[in-house]
């Protein structure tokens, strides 16, 4: 499909490069060949008028009786003619009624001016062979100029089409790869519950307390199904909406002081020690509840994998006109090969470990997204076995 595509798009792109080239080109021809026809002419009125031209110049003048016969010829020094075959082309030339025209004279092509006054009729020749030879010359040097400028440009267009269709190509797959993943992610917990469905329907007359664990299951994949599909909507909803958010002033260390403390109970029940360094009266130019879905989902992060008796710290101060959030926890930590991958959708360093955690692979996603919306920067570092450390950086407000 992207194969057509980049062939469609440098066949267009190649016409319209043509025809502008053609047009150019053509015009100046045009207008080159309009100014020598023009100057011939001027040379042709000071032939009949009898001044001289330059030496370089090759011409004829030739003088009729009244029966339109040759009675004088004045010729340059190096220009020979037949003299039979010249009365010819008078007689011709008379028939044709063109004042000025083009004839061929002994194979040899010349411009003419026919001069009538009373004292006869007088005919001026111009020899046009340097002129069209000019003209052959320069046409072909436009079609060498045309030809190796299309080459060049046709490699170009290639170079920027491939350029171009790259980020196109790569949003697609991305799409591509979303759907499957969300598909796959969908398919297990839609397996499961069809599965306890079919067990609790094979005992329709048993009582509601003996299936309970069937319908607890069927309960615990519902829940992951919606936690997903909000999840894929949130992104999704974040993408479309990426540059049209309302942004205004808001107190960035007031909502991660509010947030730390829905985290308390939590924390507490899984005995990790949190510790935080929030300085007073910072802003940023944000959306609220974007920042809150931020700090929320790296929290959850941390949570999720901080390690038994592990230790979370969360940083938020200023520098360099920029608001610096830190959200550090002990564990594992991320190999150094996923480090980059980490904000891709539905990516996980350990798939074995997100049936504990019961994570997607899109929270991070999401937090990218919103810290992107703020014209912001989000990056982890980590060292295994130690610690993990999310940086969040935002433009600060005065």
């Amino acid at each position: 499909m992207f194969d057509k595509l980049k062939i469609k798009f440098i066949v267009i792109n190649m016409s319209l490069l043509t025809s502008v080239f053609i047009a150019i080109f053509s015009t100046i021809f045009y207008i080159t060949y309009s100014n020598v026809n023009n100057q011939v002419k001027i040379d042709l009125d000071f032939l009949v008028n009898n001044r001289k031209l330059p030496p370089h110049v090759i011409y004829v003048i030739t003088e009729l009786d009244k029966e339109n016969k040759i009675d004088n010829i004045v010729k340059s020094f190096d220009t020979e003619i037949n003299t039979d075959s010249f009365q010819e082309v008078i007689y011709d030339i008379l028939n044709k009624n063109k004042s000025y025209d083009i004839v061929n004279i002994d194979d040899s092509p010349y411009s003419y001016l026919i001069h009538k006054s009373e004292f006869g009729t007088k005919i001026a020749f111009i020899d046009r062979t340097n002129i069209q030879n000019l003209l052959i010359e320069l046409f072909k040097s436009f079609f060498i100029i045309i030809s190796l400028s299309l080459i060049l440009l046709l490699l170009i267009s290639i170079y920027f089409t491939n350029k171009s269709i790259e980020p196109i190509k790569e949003a697609f797959d991305k799409q591509k790869e979303f759907i499957t993943n969300a598909s796959h992610e969908l398919k297990t917990p839609l397996t499961i519950i069809k599965t306890n469905l079919s067990l609790i329907l094979s005992n329709k007359n048993d009582t509601i307390n003996n299936q309970i664990k069937w319908i607890n299951y069927i309960n615990d994949q519902t829940n992951r199904m919606s936690t997903l599909i909000n999840e894929m909507l949130t992104l999704s909803k974040l993408d479309i909406d990426e540059n049209k958010i309302i942004l205004e002033k808001i107190n960035i260390s007031n909502i991660i002081e509010s947030m730390l403390l829905m985290f308390d109970a939590i924390i507490y029940e899984n005995n990790i020690t949190l510790e935080t360094n929030i300085s007073k009266d910072l802003f940023i130019n944000g959306n609220k509840e974007n920042i809150k879905k931020l700090f929320s989902i790296l929290m959850d992060n941390a949570i999720k994998y901080t390690n038994k008796n592990g230790k979370i710290n969360v940083y938020l101060y200023s520098k360099k006109n920029k608001i610096i959030l830190i959200v550090e926890n002990t564990g594992y930590g991320i190999p150094k090969e996923s480090i980059d991958k980490i904000f891709e959708r539905f990516y996980r360093v350990d798939d074995s470990r997100h049936i504990e955690t019961g994570g997607y692979g899109i929270g991070l996603s999401i937090a990218n997204a919103i810290v992107k919306q703020h014209s912001g920067n989000i990056f982890a570092n980590s060292e295994l076995n130690k610690t993990t450390s999310f940086i969040v950086e935002l433009p600060q407000q005065k």
